[in-house]
């Protein structure tokens, strides 16, 4: 009997052992499962971290201008949408570029100076539900100095002034709208190019 009763314990003492060996092994694969899925999301965030940082290293000052207006936005209205942008080179080579942007119930116009680096006016006022317009892609568009070598191979002269991006809701599809201008020949030229593919929907030229 007492053989028996001590033989029971043996057992049950191996299955508890046993038991918490197997709790064990799950407790360290789901720590491992978690550490690969934490690896993974600072993976994905190094990853776009380098993506800005890439657009913010290469590229004309166009395109540094640009990435820095955008930057600027996001610091100041991290919750809100960019919807347009617009760009206007001055006299003096630097940019005004103009952002707008939307959220549940508010437009805002932001003002980025790129000789200054900084937001120099701010603007908010309720958003109709008429105005409601398509956030940019900006990682699916392709970059402001591919579009603007296209428009200048397809006018032939000049340089690039203007440069505004939206989505055309009638059609479906972002455009991008830019104005050449030759300070010699007095040429004029304004394009409309699909931001995607790069496909020249529209030039008109003005001698």
């Amino acid at each position: 009997m007492k053989k028996s009763l001590a033989f029971k314990r043996l057992v049950l003492f191996g299955a508890s052992v046993l038991g918490f060996g197997a709790v064990n092994a799950l407790s360290v694969a789901a720590q491992d499962d978690s550490s690969e899925s934490s690896s993974e999301v600072v993976s994905s965030e190094s990853s776009d971290e380098e993506v800005v940082a890439f657009l913010a290293t290469e590229g004309s000052d166009l395109q540094l201008a640009m990435v820095a207006a955008i930057e600027a936005f996001q610091a100041e209205l991290p919750d809100v949408e960019i919807v347009e942008l617009d760009i206007e080179l001055q006299k003096d080579g630097s940019f005004e570029i103009q952002l707008d942007g939307q959220d549940a119930d508010t437009e805002y116009e932001l003002k980025f100076d790129s000789e200054k680096n900084e937001v120099v006016s701010r603007e908010e006022d309720q958003l109709d539900d008429d105005d409601v317009k398509t956030p940019l892609d900006f990682e699916q568009l392709l970059s402001i100095d591919e579009i603007t070598e296209i428009a200048l191979a397809e006018a032939g002269f000049g340089e690039v002034t203007d440069w505004n991006l939206e989505f055309d809701r009638r059609y479906e599809r972002f455009e991008w709208e830019l104005e050449i201008y030759d300070a010699d020949t007095k040429e004029e030229a304004e394009l409309t190019i699909e931001g995607l593919t790069g496909e020249v929907l529209k030039a008109e030229l003005d001698d």
